[in-house]
Order: structure tokens, then sequence, then C-alpha cells
């Protein structure tokens, strides 16, 4: 797509990088001449038009309100990138996300209402007019490139055989010297039609965005003197600038952060996802809370902004320590003493209650229940299972509190989902089997529980791969099951656990090849696309999830 930058040495900011390219001097990159993209491929890659065809150009989705493209696309002169104001842009600008073919529907389009540009390098920060829901995010990377990595690109726009295209490219590329704010790439032909495209990484199987193309010697593309044959580029880092973009942004946020925590082949870890998508680090929780001894699985809940986690251990003990809202921890301590001992413990569930908690266990086949009051007041472990009934066989358990008091209590034994209830009176119902609404689930693995007002969301997932979707209303009648083939993917898993957060469910899997994926259903039942979580150390085994304010 034939971008109108002028053909002529770029300067400033990008000086050093571009000498270090070999002294690119080549107008401004725009698209990339490479191989068409399968449908759905880079979902998080868009097309801007500036100024109803004055410019166009590519960006890169961040989270659901915000994309990261070059400056220079907003500026008559594309030198002149650092003089680019802050505030809306001087055209009316649209951005295309998630559509891989231009001509089709599928993806969404947004009008971009303010810039936040850098000064230091050609990147700038676009605000979309609403949220984009159902398209993948692209994480900026945390380390930086390095000479000779491999590195992809995609991009909209001119190709070696044509002037305008309506279809996304993809680009392999090879990292040049690596400088303080960009570095050089070389590989596929970048062209005319897409400044501001993505140059990512794949990391343990997860895409993350290490830079963004600004400009090349566009050697190959269509349009250009055959006499030139150089194919580098220029693009601008973005792994060291991760506070700024988080500052930045930080207007589309709102109080409420999603809580994990996940045992790894390596420990006990817990990371935090803000509204706005973006993850904080996986720290240590022992290194914080001391050690338990050969942690067999761990849950979490919180309530007022402080995230209690709760892990078995070896020992058959039931051990509690509490993230405070301002980040330190209390330590863990073993429970026995408040709960009473209860051998062979094997799963643990937990929920708010809104003053309290409310806990579950599993042990020699039998649910047993205990409560936390407002005064972190712990009642003894009580046989659920009396009041349920016996199911043979048990192995994964589920709890949540739904609005009127009412803790819904599920495990899975055999291959099917049961739910049982314990209402706000303290009176018990007895099982009953949640399989019969999953047609076509097949055998049953893992079951997850989330209460949002007085529904009760749920997730269910099999041996094979088929996950489902379920809501139990208010009045107690169960919906049927939809597919989360498009919204948590089609893994096994080997672990399954689901928050309400602000009113959304979010839900996260742990699949038989040691990855956490995550998914979030909004609260018009709209889904965003699923993501791989990264930066876990160790091999997940495990996860739990709770919502948390603060």
């Amino acid at each position: 797509m034939s971008g109108k930058h002028p053909r002529k040495a770029w300067t400033g900011a990008l000086l050093t990088v571009v000498l270090s390219a070999g002294a690119l001097s080549g107008s401004a990159a725009q698209a990339v001449d490479g191989d068409v993209a399968a449908d759905g491929v880079y979902s998080f890659s868009a097309k801007i038009d500036v100024g109803g065809g004055v410019r166009s150009c590519s960006g890169t989705l961040l989270n659901n309100q915000w994309m990261i493209t070059a400056a220079s696309c907003f500026t008559e002169d594309p030198t002149k990138f650092a003089s680019l104001p802050v505030g809306a842009p001087a055209l009316k600008s649209t951005a295309t996300i998630g559509r891989t073919n231009l001509s089709g529907t599928t993806g969404e389009v947004r009008q971009i209402t303010q810039l936040i540009p850098r000064t230091d390098r050609d990147l700038v920060l676009a605000k979309l007019d609403t949220p984009v829901y159902g398209v993948s995010f692209l994480h900026p990377a945390t380390t930086a490139p390095t000479t000779g990595e491999a590195l992809r690109g995609a991009g909209y726009g001119r190709t070696k055989d044509t002037w305008v295209t309506d279809q996304l490219h993809t680009a392999s590329y090879t990292a040049g010297t690596v400088e303080a704010t960009g570095l050089g790439i070389d590989g596929t032909p970048v062209c005319k039609g897409d400044t501001g495209g993505p140059v990512l990484r794949e990391k343990n199987g997860r895409p993350e965005l290490a830079a963004v193309v600004t400009n090349s010697w566009q050697g190959g593309c269509l349009g250009t003197d055959p006499a030139q044959t150089r194919t580098g580029a220029a693009a601008s880092r973005v792994d060291d600038i991760r506070a700024w973009l988080t500052e930045n942004t930080a207007s589309t946020l709102n109080t409420w952060n999603l809580q994990m925590v996940t045992n790894t082949s390596t420990g006990l870890y817990h990371g935090m996802r803000n509204s706005n998508g973006d993850w904080t680090g996986f720290g240590d929780v022992e290194k914080a809370a001391g050690s338990v001894t050969d942690v067999a699985y761990a849950a979490d809940a919180a309530i007022k902004g402080k995230n209690y986690v709760f892990a078995v251990g070896g020992d058959g003990h039931l051990y509690e320590a509490a993230r405070r809202a301002t980040g330190g921890w209390d330590a863990f301590h073993d429970m026995t003493t408040e709960l009473g001992a209860k051998a062979g413990l094997t799963r643990v569930a937990v929920t708010s209650t809104g003053p309290g908690l409310a806990l579950v266990g599993l042990a020699g086949g039998r649910v047993y229940h205990a409560t936390m009051s407002a005064d972190e007041t712990w009642s003894k472990w009580a046989d659920a299972t009396a009041k349920l009934g016996t199911i043979a066989d048990a192995t994964q358990l589920t709890v949540s509190q739904t609005s009127g008091g009412n803790t819904h209590v599920g495990v899975v034994a055999g291959g099917k989902a049961y739910h049982g209830l314990r209402r706000e009176d303290g009176t018990w119902s007895t099982w009953g089997n949640v399989t019969q609404f999953a047609t076509g689930i097949g055998i049953v693995g893992g079951m997850a529980f989330a209460g949002i007002g007085g529904d009760l969301q749920v997730i269910l997932t099999s041996t094979n791969g088929i996950n489902k979707h379920g809501i139990r209303a208010t009045d107690g009648s169960w919906g049927d099951f939809g597919s989360l083939s498009t919204k948590l993917g089609t893994d096994t898993a080997t672990s399954v656990d689901a928050a309400a957060v602000a009113g959304e469910l979010q839900a996260a899997i742990v699949t038989t090849d040691g990855k956490v994926k995550h998914a979030l259903r909004h609260a018009d039942g709209k889904w965003d696309a699923p993501e791989q979580v990264g930066n876990i150390p160790g091999i997940p085994a495990t996860v739990a999830v709770t919502g948390s304010a603060g």
C-alpha cells in the first residue's frame, strides 16, 4: 500500500542505528514483502489510515485500547518524528485490527483519539476510541535483541509486484547491530505501506514485540530503483521502555487485578495481570513468605486487596500465607491448629465470601468445608460429604460464591463433574450431575467455578482437549455449555481455575506441555483472544487465580 513519505535520508534520533545498519538512507519503511499471512495469524497487527489515504502505516495492538506504531506515521515529514505533539492526530486516523485480509469483515475498526510519542526514538502510543475484544495482544519483550538473532515481522502494503495490497504479509529478519534505542534488521525486504510494523521474536512458543520498523532501503520493492538491492531496515526497540508504556497507558486501567499462583517444577510463583492486559513478573512466593516442603497443590482467594495463598505440603498439612495490598507478605503458617488435622489432604479450593473466606478440601475421597470470618478466625473442618452425599474417586475440587451468600462446590469424579450448594442459612443440597448439560465433552478432567452476581460461571475441561463454558443462572437453571475452542484453545488441560474480576470471567489452564494459557470473558459475553502467559519460572503443574481490587 503506497505511502507518501519522501525518498530522503532519515536523521536525528535514528542516525546511530542507521549508520550501524550500513549507512541506511532509504525512505520510510512501511510494509514487508514476504509470505501472505494465514487467516488469524498475527491478529495483533493493524492497518492505520491517516487522513483518509494521505498516509498508511502499520501498528501493533498492546492491549484492548492501546496500539504502538511509528511516530513518523503522523508527521508530514517523517524525519520530524521527534516534533510530534501529545494529543489527537492532526488528521483523522483509523486502525483496522485483526483483519488479515482487508477486504474481509473480521477484526475491528477504531478511530485513534490520542497520541503519546517518545522523543528519543521513532515510537508513539495510539489510544483507540473504544476497546477491541476478540483480538490477540502482543506484549513487549523484556530483553534486548541480540546481533544475529532470528526475528519476524508483519505488515500490509506494497510488495515486489503489487503496488496496493489488502493482504497482511509476514517477514523473516536477522538482527544486526543493537544500539541504545534501536537496531538494524535485514532479510525480507521492507517496503512502502506500513511504517510502524512489528518486529517480534518467538519465546517458548509465545510471540513478543522486540521492536517497531521505522525506515528501510526497500531493495526489491515495486517502484524502487532496480539498482537498489539493499534490503536492510532500522527499527526502534521497545524492550527497555516497559515503565513508560505502563505509565502512559494507565488512563484506561481500572483498580482490579487478576492474581495468579502457579506451582511449577522450580517452586511456587505469584504474578498479576492488570485490566490493560499487562502482566507483572512472577515472584517466588516461598522466598517472600517462607518455604513449604514439597508443595503438592496451591489455591488462592482475595478479600479487601489481600491475597490469601494456601499450599498443601508434602506432609499433608495445609499452610496459609497472604500477600498484602502493599505488596509485602505474611509468612506461611501451618493451619492444623486452626482447622484441625485432616489426614490424606490432597486438594483445596477457596473463595471470597465478602467479609471472609470459604475453604474446601479433598481428603480420603471426602469433601470438607471451613470458613474464615471477617476477623480472620477460622471454623474447624466440617464433613461436607455427609450433607452432599458420597461420590467415589473424586480427584478435582472447585468452589465459588454467588450473590445471596450461596457457596457452590464442585468435584470431578469418574470422568464426570458434580455440583453442590451450601446455602446462606448453612443448609446443603445434594450433588447434581453437571456433565449432562455439556453434550459431547467426553471424559471430564477438570472444573472451575466463578460467581458473577447470582450466576455461576463454569469451565469444564476434558481429557481430549474439548473445553466448554456454561452458566448456572440465579434461579438454579443450567444453560447449554458452549465450546471454548476459539476462546481457550483445544489443549488438554492438567489444571484449570477461574475467577470473577470486576464482573468479568477470567480462566486459566495448564496444558500437558507445561504452558499456562489465559482467557477472559467480558460482561457483555465477548471473549478476548486466548494468550499464553510468559515469564513463569520452571514448568507449571497447577494454576490458581483470583481477583482483587487495589
